[in-house]
């Protein structure tokens, strides 16, 4: 059944149902006005007068509406017809209980509201509950069934308005929330994360003059060499041990600060305001080149990574310096974090293999290649794989591995969380590419292919 025929057949249901309900006009006229009030005033204290101030003068009924608070689960008094908004300090009475079904006590009706069950309630309230506040009508004993069952009606329409009202009111606290925190972010973390850039620098000149140290040494250990030789001795071996020391602090320092450039490059762009204010990643287009800008330095940065999980690299690094680089227009930041997360995934699921020489090893390998027309006559596309070792994946998962949230069975040793490739989808999509997997003979390609221009 498609959605237009389930629809229509859910409608003629609500036909039949309105026509079995055999409301009055005056009940029609109530639950119009209830819908027509519920959506004139935005404040969500207005919508509880409404709730309360129509059986009121409709039907001359005394009412009271009662809250429950979603993280403490108490009933709080909201409204009352007569006396209007509640305050906290009201106590509510004993009789009043959260309770599935509506039940009578003593001469008050008393119906539980039930609210909706949505994906974005599970997102944006902690603790989704079915049931979100309680509703009395005074002095109801008299009241006939029709009437009774046109009140739990009513109060079903109540519990569709108050969870939507509740859920804007939440989804704007939270969008406030977060575009606070970006902007706590660019003042606490990214500007003051700019001056690492300073310390580098004088980090950088201290090795150098460390080296201008050791040129002098060298010249005085040549004078020391025949005058002295046990004092040469000596100074020669603490000189290398100085070399030594000093080319391992090059070493780490430039790791570090590889590190703090790729580390700076991601914050940058994941936590650009744009992305927030639009709701969707708003790309810093700039002309690069795919693998000497994009695919090489987080070769690099992983080079350490693959040799502890006993996968060598050189032959990538090899084979892509030599081909023919490929300029193109895109994020940096974002798809630098789509190479990222591409190798980053290589080194946690990477298995080993028999070779040609039936020896264990676990192979990743990379490509890349300008496909000609692939987006039609003069639109070229640039295509990146990387190739990952192990036992092939089904065709069902290929084809569901970039959605959010999927896991494959084998990979909870890892510890995925089905976030990543998802990621990788979002960013290439909005480039205006797409994203695949292939399951091969002996492992598993996974590649982006994007516009060139």
């Amino acid at each position: 059944m498609d959605a237009l025929s389930a629809i229509i057949k859910r409608v003629q249901q609500k036909k039949e149902d309105y026509a079995t309900y055999a409301f009055d006009n005056v009940q029609m006229t109530v639950l119009n006005t209830f819908f027509d009030l519920a959506q004139e005033y935005d404040r969500v204290e207005n919508l509880y007068l409404v709730i309360v101030g129509v059986p009121r003068v409709f039907f001359g009924l005394e009412s009271n509406l009662f809250l429950i608070d979603p993280k403490t689960d108490m009933i709080k008094w909201a409204a009352n017809s007569n006396t209007g908004l509640k305050s906290r300090e009201d106590k509510v009475p004993r009789y009043i209980r959260i309770t599935r079904a509506p039940y009578m006590e003593a001469d008050a009706y008393i119906v539980p509201i039930h609210g909706r069950k949505t994906h974005a309630g599970s997102i944006v309230f902690q603790k989704p509950r079915d049931i979100i506040g309680i509703f009395e009508v005074k002095q109801a004993s008299h009241l006939p069934q029709p009437k009774l069952f046109f009140l739990q009606k009513y109060v079903n329409r109540i519990g569709y308005n108050l969870y939507n009202k509740f859920l804007a009111e939440q989804s704007i606290q939270h969008l406030k929330f977060i575009n606070n925190l970006v902007a706590d972010m660019e003042h606490n973390v990214i500007a003051p994360n700019i001056y690492y850039k300073y310390y580098f620098r004088k980090i950088r000149k201290y090795l150098n003059t460390c080296k201008e140290i050791e040129s002098e040494l060298d010249k005085l250990l040549d004078e020391l060499k025949y005058k002295h030789p046990e004092v040469y001795a000596r100074i020669a071996e603490i000189h290398e041990r100085m070399i030594v020391t000093n080319r391992a602090m090059f070493s780490d320092q430039e790791k570090i600060e590889q590190h703090y450039k790729h580390t700076s490059l991601f914050l940058e762009t994941l936590f650009r305001p744009d992305h927030f204010v639009y709701g969707e990643y708003i790309l810093k287009k700039t002309s690069c080149y795919l693998w000497r800008d994009i695919v090489k330095p987080q070769l690099q940065r992983y080079r350490d990574r693959f040799l502890k999980q006993g996968i060598a690299i050189n032959h990538i690094l090899e084979d892509l310096e030599e081909a023919e680089d490929i300029q193109v227009r895109v994020d940096k930041g974002l798809l630098a974090q789509v190479a990222d997360n591409f190798l980053s995934n290589a080194v946690k699921y990477a298995e080993p293999i028999t070779d040609a020489s039936g020896k264990a090893v676990k192979k990743v390998d990379c490509k890349m290649k300008l496909l000609k027309n692939f987006l039609g006559k003069g639109h070229d596309a640039a295509r990146f794989d990387v190739f990952t070792s192990g036992q092939p994946i089904g065709e069902d998962d290929a084809a569901n591995i970039f959605e959010e949230g999927f896991r494959l069975g084998q990979s909870e040793a890892g510890q995925g969380t089905g976030h990543g490739l998802y990621f990788v989808k979002n960013v290439i999509e909005v480039h205006g590419g797409t994203v695949g997997c292939k399951a091969e003979e002996t492992g598993n390609d996974f590649y982006f292919i994007i516009p060139v221009t």
